[in-house]
Formats: C-alpha cells, sequence, structure tokens
C-alpha cells in the first residue's frame, strides 16, 4: 500500500498563516501615524553603517511589546517583537543588498486601546565602503593592575561569531596586551605576555616564536607597538610607567612615564636600533606610528618631568613625526612638531593614521599620555595636507574616548569609549568620507541588545583586520610557555640611550 500523503491539512495551515499575515498587515496599514519615535538601545537612529555589517538588533527602552517595518526599495519585511528586535541573517543580507548606497527605513509599531501606532521612522545609511571582515580586541576586566581571567578575541563583523585568539586561562593567569598587526594583516601580529610566562609573541610567515626584549641598553621590554608596512621592522616605545592614585580629584587614576624612548625592531636580524631624536633622556617619546609609505615615523613627545606625580599635570604631550629610510635603517636629523597644544594647556596622545595617510586620530587632554581613565579625554582629527587640528565632535562625549583604528579602505573607525556607563570600555564604529565629514558612531551590534549589561569586561585596543587569524590558540600558549626563541640583541654600531637598563629602570605597569 502507498503511503497516503494529507494534502488538505499542510494547505489549511499555509491559508491559516497568510491570512494571519495579511491581517497584521492591514491592521498596520491602519495604523494612526505619532512624530514620536520611542527610545531604543543601542542608539541606531540615524546612523551610518558597512554593507557587510552584522544585524542591528536593538530593543526599545524600556521594552515592550512592538512591530517593527524594515523596507529598502522593492523589499520589506515586518517583525513581531516581544523582547527585543532579532532580525535574521537571511533577511538582514537581502535588505542590505537592496539598500546600498541607499537607506533603509525603520517604522516602530506599539499597540494601544484602539489598535496600531506608528512612530516617526528613523533611517539606516548603507554605505557602499566595506569594513574588514574581523575585529580584534582584548577583554579584561576594567580594574587598575590585578586581573583574573583576560584574552584577545576575534569577532566576524558580518556576523555574532567570536573566537579566541589566546585567553590567559592557557598561559597561567597571566597579563597579555598591547596586540598589534602589520596594516591588518592577520598573519602578522606581535603580543606580550606579562608577570607570568613573560616575553614578546611574534606571529610571522608562518612561526610563532617567544622574544625576550630587555637589553642592557633599554629602559623596559618593548611596550606600545606598530609595524612599519614593509613588514621588516617593528617600531617600540620602552617605558618606565608608574601610576599614582588621587584621593581629592576629578581623576581616578594617573599613569605616567618617569622614562620613554623609541626604538625599532629589525625581525630579520633580531636587533634593536634608534637614534639620538628617540631616545633623548630630557624627552618622553612615545606611541610610534609610521605613515603608510615607511618614510615618516608619528610619535608623542614632551620635556621630561622631574617632579611626578606632584606636577602630572605638566605632562602635556605633542604630535611629532621624523622622516625614516627603511633600506639604510636611519631617521633624519630633526624631529618636526605638528601639533602643539601646550599653550593651550592641553596634550596629544594615542595617535592612529588612516592607511591612505590622509589623517592621524588622536586623544587629546589636559595633561597624560594614558587617556583610557580620563575623562576629559576627547577625539582629535588631524589634516595631513591641510595641516588642521580639530575636534572630532561626532566621536565626543562627557565620557573618555580613546584607542582609535582605522579600517583598510579608510573609510571606518572604530575606537573604546565609556560613553554607555563610564566605566567599561565598549567599541564604537563610525564611517569617515574622503574630505574628513565624519558620521554618528554606532556600538558594535551583537545579537542581544542586553549583551552589554551583562558582560563585566572591557573591550581594549580594538583592531580592525582583513581576515581571521588562523593560528591556534594552543600553539601561542606553548609558544608561551616554552623558553625564549631568541634574545633580542642592541646594534653595536647603533646609537646607544643615554638612560638605559643599567640605569635599573623598569617598566612596572602591564
Amino acid at each position: 500500500m502507498k503511503p497516503q500523503i494529507h494534502i488538505r491539512p499542510v494547505i489549511s495551515i499555509l491559508l491559516f498563516w497568510s491570512a494571519l499575515a495579511l491581517s497584521c498587515s492591514e491592521r498596520l496599514s491602519e495604523a494612526r501615524s505619532s512624530e514620536d519615535c520611542p527610545p531604543i538601545f543601542p542608539d541606531y537612529k540615524e546612523i551610518t553603517v558597512p554593507v557587510n555589517i552584522a544585524p542591528l538588533n536593538f530593543r526599545l527602552e524600556p521594552g515592550g511589546k512592538c512591530k517593527v517595518l524594515f523596507s529598502a526599495r522593492d523589499y520589506q519585511f515586518t517583525l513581531s517583537v516581544s523582547d527585543y528586535v532579532n532580525i535574521p541573517l537571511t533577511k538582514w543580507r537581502h535588505l542590505l543588498e537592496q539598500a546600498q548606497g541607499d537607506k533603509v527605513t525603520v517604522t516602530i509599531y506599539t499597540p494601544d486601546q484602539d489598535g496600531w501606532i506608528a512612530h516617526r521612522p528613523f533611517h539606516w545609511h548603507i554605505s557602499p565602503d566595506p569594513i574588514d571582515s574581523h575585529l580584534v580586541y582584548r577583554l579584561i576586566e576594567p580594574t587598575y593592575a590585578n586581573w583574573n581571567e583576560m584574552g584577545i578575541y576575534q569577532r566576524e563583523l558580518s556576523s555574532f561569531s567570536e573566537k579566541e585568539i589566546i585567553a590567559n586561562d592557557k598561559t597561567g593567569h597571566n597579563c597579555m596586551n598591547c596586540h598589534s598587526f602589520n596594516q591588518g594583516d592577520p598573519d602578522q601580529m606581535v603580543l606580550h605576555m606579562r608577570k607570568i610566562n613573560p616575553g614578546t609573541i611574534l606571529i610571522k610567515d608562518g612561526s610563532v616564536v617567544k622574544l625576550e626584549t630587555k637589553t642592557e641598553y633599554t629602559i623596559s621590554n618593548f611596550v606600545y607597538p606598530y609595524w612599519h608596512p614593509s613588514g621588516k621592522d617593528i617600531a617600540f616605545s620602552t617605558n618606565n610607567t608608574q601610576m599614582s592614585f588621587f584621593e581629592a580629584n576629578s581623576k581616578l587614576i594617573e599613569v605616567y612615564d618617569l622614562y620613554s624612548d623609541i626604538v625599532l625592531y629589525d625581525t630579520d636580524k633580531n636587533e634593536v636600533y634608534t637614534s639620538p631624536l628617540l631616545s633623548d633622556k630630557e624627552q618622553l617619546e612615545n606611541f610610534p606610528v609610521f605613515s603608510p609609505d615607511g618614510k615618516k615615523l608619528y610619535f608623542c613627545s614632551c620635556p621630561r618631568v622631574d617632579s611626578l606625580p606632584q606636577d602630572f599635570d605638566r605632562v602635556k604631550y605633542r604630535l611629532c613625526s621624523i622622516d625614516f629610510d627603511v633600506d639604510r635603517q636611519e631617521f633624519a636629523s630633526k624631529v618636526d612638531t605638528l601639533v602643539d597644544l601646550v599653550s593651550e594647556g592641553k596634550g596629544v596622545s594615542l595617535p592612529s593614521i588612516s592607511p591612505d595617510g590622509r589623517y592621524i586620530l588622536c586623544s587629546v587632554a589636559s595633561s597624560g599620555c594614558f587617556l583610557s581613565w580620563d575623562k576629559e579625554s576627547d577625539l582629535y582629527l588631524y589634516d595631513t595636507r591641510t595641516k588642521s587640528f580639530k575636534p572630532a565632535k561626532a566621536l565626543n562625549t562627557d565620557y573618555s574616548e580613546s584607542y582609535t583604528n582605522w579600517s583598510s579602505n579608510s573609510r571606518w573607525i572604530v575606537f573604546s569609549s565609556r560613553r554607555l556607563d563610564g566605566v567599561y570600555n565598549r567599541p564604537f564604529i563610525a564611517h569617515i568620507g574622503e574630505n574628513g565629514e565624519i558620521g554618528k558612531p554606532f556600538l558594535l551590534p551583537q545579537k542581544n541588545p542586553d549583551f552589554y549589561q551583562d558582560l563585566f569586561k572591557a573591550y581594549n585596543l580594538p583592531q580592525l583586520v582583513k581576515g581571521a587569524v588562523k593560528v591556534n590558540p594552543h600553539e601561542i600558549a606553548e609558544t608561551a610557555k616554552s623558553a625564549v626563541s631568541g634574545q633580542v640583541k642592541f646594534r653595536k654600531d647603533g646609537h646607544v640611550p643615554s638612560v638605559s637598563g643599567k640605569s635599573g629602570n623598569k617598566s612596572e605597569v602591564n
């Protein structure tokens, strides 16, 4: 006997749901209009987003049932919401394809005793400029010197997939920090391990090695890195860093350097070299950044202050540059000062340059170098063509903004901000046009909008990367726990800094 196929019940079910959907659509078309637009979290109203971003899920504030209509050109769909707006990935991608170079209109409908209220719609402007595929960051509790669990993770930006690069449960619960990539290349990465299993992990040319970077002529182990675009050299600061806590000040903490230099590490020869202009004992040189063509090194510098921490407010950095010949591995004989805000009572720190070389984003505050905890810290934009230096007003709030990074096409900025609660750094993304127009920043999307409220870790040093880091976490961990692969040597015929390891200076803050 052939099996019987019961078609009639299936057709009945399909007809029922079709009728229900049509009924809902008809009721929404009869909704009364309101000029109010309910508050939502995250605040995704009137933002510009890349065409390859993950769904912008959100919830109403303070919550409640609603329906949300998404429309772009000839495509639209409606979601019924009881908790939060969870946009199906397939529908989302089709929506972005339809709206590329245009906009998505989002209309929220809320019920009342007379039916539905159609609130004033808002829009998502869908830029054809793609963003790099992954974001790499450290997750750590927002403490000052102690920690328990931390790790470096990578997030696929077109979805909600997050994977571990390395977590400290594999390396003795040590500190790990200062991850950096060469021009967003996931196959060229450097990071530091501190305290337990200490050393610098270098990932390059398919290998993972552990380096001992303290030499008798350098202040400390390598600290803040930046790759030369050739991949041959990496600039590092070396720092004798301290921190002090305040009892009666709007600031909680001040992080400062007693000494700091900038050195270059030759990855082929395992050698360190520097210039007298980058290792002046009367100056603090910090935060190196190479120009995209590799011919210039940008950095921050200020006169060294003897009376620290008492005179911490005298530490005001300037943005400087020095020409560099990569073939001869030599620096020019003079330093150019690009931005000096000392007369305005401010200093410049934490620069990052766009890959097209046009703009440099910096953190600006009244004093200090490590501005992540400084509520005064705002972001400013330096134009390398016009030499203008202006506040990036679209990015700034009354809370700390810091740690900027650029997409490989120079059209997207990612930065850290404590604006949500004043405590936890969260990653925000903003579009920047060719002429420096910056759009409203948006919070990195999560599947559940309550994700950030439930996460008791801060996002540290967000870095946009052009692909996934493929090195296995266990390979990094085994390398970290092994003996160092090589002791970095100071170049014998090179300039020797006047403040060196022989003086006993050591970096004490990770």
